[in-house]
């Protein structure tokens, strides 16, 4: 992995770490929800006496979206006050508190409660760490880091399910231990991080406002109070009908797998797990088709392949068919995710670049809250396979739309926003920033 940065200026280069950090917090997304979904049947029974149990054990895999998507915008402001690095490790820190606390909290309000406590954490560890990808990186050089960071998440889901499967006959508390990582990748990213941008003063905290001057400070109040670009607003809805599309799978699939076709936690695990595992894959390629195509492009071609895994799991008469289905909605997931973190940051402007990715994490997390509020009714309504029919009819849609935008881009020229990397002059391509010379002090 060539992510090789210095961290300060004057501070001796640390290699690989930062960038490998910075990939490992990637894995703290799917690992939020997805971690505990084979054992929500088992939580489901263990609280059996509980009003409205099926709906808030389902709840587990989600609450902890809610509160990121109240506390993100103000988590993406933290980091450009106090710094993105001491932003980060409340976060972290945050994550593992909340996280393991299902391991011993006595009921399920009070493991409720703990989710919240886990998305402050995650609110925090996404805004920073997205951030400073952008702080220290761009170029081709970005795009490989946001896909790598979504391969990490991908592929960190893929061990997180199958040991949560496996650690489900432990007992369902068990799982909840699996939050204590996020204290471990602490040290490391306490140990490599630099404290300050590349482009900071000598005494300012990384991604912390400096104070040179009132021109400097204007234009910092205008960029914080310039409506969002449309390419901004079409990726952060793309980002949150895309959550409702992928975390349908891990709230509803352990249901069909184990009370329609008999099947045990770890064939769930099992199950999401080549979704995440096929995201991976794809996802590495990222820079790669973000060379063969624009945003709008790469987005509509994403739920295409969303929309075609859905109508293969509606149609799956065994469990054996359910892991086709996975593969080709892996496939749209591993395009959709990096494509919509690159096309954020490259928008926003370096001085309210936190912000930008809080709201990026408040739509990721706004469609994960979503996913089972606006399918379970369906699924109650009309049965699993049947909800899937539906969402697969929504993801058509939207890809529809999003094509079209495609069409208008091309339209417009070679600087509308879904024109191919290759095809836009933009300099210094493959350098991570931080590899140039600094500027003085």
């Amino acid at each position: 992995m060539d992510t090789r940065v210095k961290p300060d200026r004057g501070a001796p280069s640390r290699g690989s770490g930062p960038g490998t950090v910075l990939v490992l917090a990637g894995t703290l997304t799917i690992m939020a929800g997805a971690t505990v979904a084979p054992v929500i049947p088992d939580i489901r029974t263990a609280f059996k006496d509980t009003a409205d149990v099926d709906l808030l054990a389902r709840m587990i895999t989600t609450t902890h979206a809610l509160a990121i998507v109240l506390f993100a915008p103000l988590a993406g402001a933290l980091s450009e006050r106090i710094g993105r690095k001491r932003t980060l490790l409340l976060g972290m820190a945050a994550f593992a508190l909340g996280g393991s606390s299902g391991a011993y909290l006595p009921n399920l309000v009070s493991i409720l409660a703990g989710r919240v406590v886990l998305g402050i954490g995650v609110s925090l560890v996404m805004s920073s760490s997205i951030a400073m990808i952008g702080d220290l990186y761009e170029g081709t050089e970005r795009q490989r880091l946001m896909g790598r960071q979504a391969a990490a998440g991908a592929f960190g889901g893929v061990v997180l399910l199958l040991g949560g499967g496996a650690l489900a006959g432990l007992g369902w508390r068990s799982v909840f231990l699996v939050y204590l990582l996020a204290a471990v990748l602490a040290v490391p990213a306490w140990r490599f991080l630099p404290s300050r941008r590349p482009d900071a003063g000598p005494g300012t905290a990384d991604g912390a406002e400096e104070d040179t001057g009132a021109e400097r400070s204007g234009a910092g109040r205008r960029a914080g109070r310039h409506r969002l670009p449309g390419a901004v607003v079409a990726a952060l809805a793309a980002m949150t009908l895309g959550q409702v599309a992928f975390y349908s799978v891990p709230v509803q699939i352990p249901f069909l797998v184990e009370d329609h076709f008999h099947d045990s936690s770890v064939m769930s695990g099992a199950v999401i797990a080549t979704q995440t595992f096929t995201t991976g894959v794809v996802a590495l390629r990222f820079a790669f088709f973000r060379r063969l195509a624009g945003e709008y492009s790469l987005v509509a071609a994403a739920f295409t392949a969303i929309a075609a895994g859905y109508v293969v799991l509606f149609a799956a008469p065994h469990v054996a068919v359910l892991f086709a289905g996975m593969v080709v909605m892996g496939f749209g997931l591993g395009v959709l995710m990096p494509t919509l973190n690159n096309w954020v940051i490259s928008k926003a402007p370096e001085d309210v670049r936190g912000r930008y990715s809080g709201y990026l994490t408040t739509a990721l997390f706004l469609g994960q809250f979503l996913a089972p509020v606006l399918v379970q009714p369906v699924a109650q309504g009309l049965g699993i396979q049947p909800a899937f029919a539906v969402i697969a009819v929504g993801c058509a849609g939207i890809a529809l739309a999003y094509a079209a935008g495609s069409v208008r881009g091309r339209r417009r020229g070679p600087s509308a926003d879904d024109t191919p990397a290759t095809a836009a002059a933009q300099p210094v391509r493959d350098t991570p920033r931080q590899q140039r010379d600094p500027r003085p002090s």
